[in-house]
C-alpha cells in the first residue's frame, strides 16, 4: 500500500485532512474554550498566522486543535445515516432534520477564528463532512425536563398530593424514552443546582427587610411581630409555604419587600411596618436569580450544563409566575411548595449540611430579588436576645412608611 493512500486512509478514520505542521496560538481565537483548550495543551512557541514567536507566545499543533473541534461538535451533532435520517432523492436529500455541511455547522457553531486562513484551514480540512442534531427523533434533553415539571405540577395539584412519592402516574409511559418520571424532577433540579453552582452564601452584613402591612394606628416594634409568623398565625398559603408552616420571606431592598407584600386597594389607606433583619451567621442559600449564560460547546469544563440552561431558564420562570391569591393560590402553589419543601429537608450540599432558604426573582419588581428563608418565629430575635440557641435571624431597625 503507498504511503499516500495510507495517509488518505489515516485521515478518513480522524474525520479531517492534515494541516501539515502548522501552529497555532491561543490569541488567534475568539472563542474562549478553544483558547483554554490551546493554552491546556500548548506545544509550541510560535504561530503560523500572526507569526507571532517567542517565550510568551502558547500554541499547538493546529492538527490538534481541528481534532478538538469536531470532538466537541459531536456532542450535540452527528453524521446523518448514523442518525438515522433517510436520504430521498426525489425529495430533495436527508429527510426529517435540518443537515449542515461542515462550512455552515462551523459558521452555526462560529468557532472565533480571528484569521480567515486559519478559518480557511479548519473548513477544508473538514469539508466533506455532513452533519444533523443528534437524536432527531427524539425530544431534547430540556424538553424532557420541562414536560417533566410540567407533568409533576398537575400530578400533586390534580392527582395525589401528599403520597405522591409513592403514587402512580397514569399519565407517565415507563416504555417512552424520552419521557421521564415526573416525581424524579425534584431529584434532577438537586443534579442542576450543583452542576450550575446555584449555590450562594448570605454574610451577616446583609440587611433584610421584610414587611408587614397594618392600619395606620397600629404599633408593631419587635421581632416576633415582623419576623415570620407564628404558627397559628401562619394561615395562607403562600408561593413556598402551605397554610401552617411559617417561613420568613423578605427582599433585599424595601421597594420590593413593599411590592412583594402590598397590593393596593381604592379608598384604603395602610402602612408598612419595615424591619430589618440581618442574619446571626452566614447563611447557605439555593440562588434562583443568579444570571445564567450559555456554555459554549467548545467549553470543556461547562458543555455538559447546556442542556440544562433552557430548562432551568423555563423552570424559573414558571416557579416565579404571578399567581392571583384570591383564586386558586391554594393548589397553584402546590408544586413550588413541594420543591421549597425538598431543598428545606432533603437536598443537601457539601458536609451533609441543610440550606438556609431560597432566593428568587422578583414577581412584582423586575430585576429585583426576594427571599424565603426556612426561619419560623423562634428564629427572629431581638438584640436583646442575642443569645438565645434558636435565633437566626437579629432585627436591627424599624421604619413605618405611610402607603398612598
Amino acid at each position: 500500500m503507498s504511503q499516500v493512500k495510507r495517509a488518505w486512509e489515516a485521515e478518513q478514520e480522524l474525520g479531517y485532512s492534515s494541516c501539515g505542521n502548522k501552529t497555532v496560538c491561543s490569541a488567534c481565537f475568539e472563542e474562549s474554550g478553544i483558547q483554554s483548550y490551546i493554552e491546556g495543551n500548548a506545544s509550541d512557541t510560535s504561530c503560523s498566522y500572526c507569526n507571532s514567536s517567542g517565550d510568551h507566545i502558547v500554541a499547538c499543533q493546529v492538527d490538534d486543535v481541528i481534532e478538538y473541534i469536531l470532538k466537541s461538535l459531536r456532542f450535540e451533532w452527528g453524521d446523518p445515516s448514523d442518525e438515522g435520517l433517510p436520504y430521498e432523492s426525489r425529495e430533495g436529500g436527508w429527510q426529517y432534520s435540518e443537515v449542515l455541511d461542515s462550512w455552515d455547522l462551523l459558521d452555526e457553531c462560529n468557532v472565533g477564528a480571528r484569521h480567515e486562513e486559519l478559518l480557511n484551514d479548519i473548513r477544508h480540512s473538514i469539508s466533506d463532512l455532513q452533519w444533523c442534531k443528534k437524536n432527531p427523533y427524539s425530544l431534547t434533553e430540556d424538553r424532557v425536563l420541562l414536560y417533566g415539571w410540567e407533568g409533576f405540577s398537575k400530578f400533586v395539584m390534580n392527582e395525589a398530593r401528599y403520597v405522591f412519592f409513592k403514587a402512580s402516574n397514569p399519565n407517565y409511559d415507563s416504555e417512552q424514552y424520552d419521557e421521564m418520571n415526573p416525581i424524579d424532577i425534584l431529584d434532577s433540579l438537586g443534579v442542576m443546582v450543583r452542576s450550575l453552582n446555584l449555590v450562594t452564601e448570605i454574610p451577616t452584613s446583609t440587611e433584610l427587610v421584610r414587611v408587614r402591612i397594618v392600619d395606620c394606628a397600629e404599633i408593631l416594634t419587635s421581632a416576633k411581630e415582623l419576623g415570620a409568623p407564628a404558627r397559628e398565625f401562619a394561615k395562607m398559603p403562600n408561593r413556598m409555604s402551605p397554610a401552617g408552616i411559617s417561613m420568613f420571606y423578605g427582599a433585599f431592598d424595601l421597594e420590593t419587600a413593599i411590592s412583594e407584600t402590598y397590593s393596593p386597594k381604592e379608598g384604603e389607606t395602610k402602612k408598612a411596618v419595615c424591619g430589618y433583619f440581618k442574619p446571626k451567621r452566614d447563611l447557605k442559600v439555593i440562588d434562583l436569580s443568579k444570571a445564567l449564560y450559555m456554555p459554549s460547546l467548545f467549553d470543556e469544563c461547562e458543555r455538559d450544563n447546556r442542556v440544562y440552561i433552557p430548562f432551568v431558564r423555563d423552570f424559573i420562570d414558571d416557579f416565579t409566575k404571578p399567581i392571583d391569591r384570591e383564586d386558586r393560590a391554594h393548589i397553584d402553589y402546590v408544586p413550588t411548595q413541594i420543591v421549597t419543601e425538598y431543598f428545606k429537608l432533603i437536598f443537601k450540599y457539601e458536609n451533609e449540611l441543610s440550606f438556609d432558604g431560597i432566593i428568587y426573582p422578583s414577581s412584582k419588581s423586575k430585576g429585583k430579588k426576594a427571599i424565603v428563608l426556612f426561619a419560623n418565629s423562634e428564629n427572629c430575635v431581638d438584640k436583646s436576645e442575642l443569645e438565645n440557641k434558636n435565633a437566626l435571624l437579629v432585627l436591627d431597625n424599624v421604619e413605618d412608611i405611610e402607603l398612598k
